[in-house]
């Protein structure tokens, strides 16, 4: 297919980069079920939303109906599953028009998910965000820093979190954090 023709095409698929990096399996330490288990979240539609001035209030009420995760002070990721490509993203700039600035970051994120009884240990050892589930309850979100890595961190559940990183960083991100999974047994699903 021409490269205008790919780039054009609402079929185009994207890749992982942590395709032939996360390989399903158990490792770490002990024998018995894995303290905490990995899985990258993907195909993922991502886009950051920026409200505009004087438009917060406006762009929080549009983006109710949606998975809009904090970023930022009137930022938020929104994300969605199943999606086509770019569909999010046209979407969500025909309904904020220019209350919102609108970027589609699907191409440029991987969202890891960490779940299981020692996620939040593993988290703890990279992260001054305090992840007690009084300070830190299910839907909170917060930016962050990991191993030198900027990482946009939610609790989306009991002892569930998702870890958005930059597409560059993220197999370097991968190796640190199941790295320090390691002492309680992982596994990658």
């Amino acid at each position: 297919m021409p490269e205008a023709a790919a780039m054009t095409d609402h079929r185009f698929t994207r890749f992982s980069p942590l395709r032939d990096i996360a390989v399903q399996g158990r490792f770490g330490a002990g024998k018995g079920a894995p303290g905490a288990s990995f899985s990258i979240r993907h195909p993922l539609s991502i886009v950051t939303v920026i409200a505009r001035a004087g438009q917060s209030a406006a762009t929080a009420a549009a983006l109710k109906l949606y998975d809009a995760q904090w970023a930022g002070p009137d930022q938020y990721f929104v994300l969605a599953e199943g999606r086509g490509e770019g569909a999010l993203c046209r979407e969500l700039k025909a309904k904020l028009g220019a209350a919102a600035s609108v970027t589609d970051q699907s191409h440029g994120r991987v969202v890891i998910r960490i779940a299981g009884p020692k996620a939040r240990a593993v988290l703890a050892k990279g992260t001054p965000v305090d992840l007690h589930p009084d300070e830190f309850p299910i839907g909170k979100s917060a930016m962050t820093q990991m191993a030198h890595v900027g990482v946009h961190l939610t609790r989306v559940g009991d002892d569930v979190y998702d870890l958005s990183v930059f597409r560059g960083f993220s197999e370097s991100f991968w190796e640190w954090i199941t790295e320090q999974a390691e002492e309680f047994g992982y596994q990658v699903v």
